[in-house]
């Protein structure tokens, strides 16, 4: 399962920032196809907090349209826990990705190459 989440920052400069969860319809659409054994996930993206958003093309297969999808717009954090879509991912400059690691959520730091911000 993967989603996006994107946002912006307060206009005052604070760290605050909303992040509004977003979900794919081929993404959707594969979960459902995955049969019980993702209900749980399922159910938690059908959450009316949950902004869908429509796919344009034909087929499910959810990978390549968020490869797509962010490629066109470096505005999202890409939640997955998928090995291979995190691979393909981090060879879009900008774009952070979030994941499970030990039961607590992570996000990559983007490489200073791309824009993050030198410490």
């Amino acid at each position: 399962m993967a989603g996006l989440c994107g946002g912006g920052n307060e206009p005052s400069g604070s760290l605050k920032a909303i992040c509004i969860p977003y979900i794919t319809d081929c993404v959707i659409g594969e979960l459902e196809k995955l049969g019980q054994k993702y209900r749980v996930a399922l159910k938690i993206i059908k959450d009316p907090r949950f902004e869908r958003i429509t796919c344009l093309h034909k087929g499910t297969y959810a990978d390549d349209c968020l490869v797509q999808r962010i490629t066109q717009h470096k505005c999202y954090i890409v939640a997955t826990c998928d090995r291979d879509l995190k691979r393909r991912i981090r060879k879009i400059p900008g774009v952070p990705i979030m994941y499970i690691s030990q039961h607590r959520y992570t996000i990559e730091r983007m490489p200073d190459a791309y824009g993050a911000p030198k410490t």
